[in-house]
């Protein structure tokens, strides 16, 4: 039998930095390492929709990427 053992969790945001002449969104990512892998889907909302008032560019997406490693038992 194996288990699934947390590695990484990291916080990848998608910011709306413009848009082009056909009017679709250019965007930047940035990513944030060393998130809790138990973070919950609203305390990430929190932290993503703060850092984008913070940095003043709208946010478009939200991502929590968790790596896990299999471990055998």
């Amino acid at each position: 039998m194996a288990n699934f053992q947390p590695v990484e969790s990291k916080l990848v945001l998608k910011l709306q930095i413009g848009s082009d002449e056909w009017g679709k969104p250019q965007l930047s990512s940035q990513t944030l390492r060393g998130v809790n892998s138990a973070a919950t889907a609203d305390a990430v909302e929190a932290v993503a929709s703060a850092l984008a008032g913070v940095i003043n560019v709208p946010l478009y997406t939200t991502q929590k990427i968790d790596t896990d490693a299999v471990i055998a038992v």
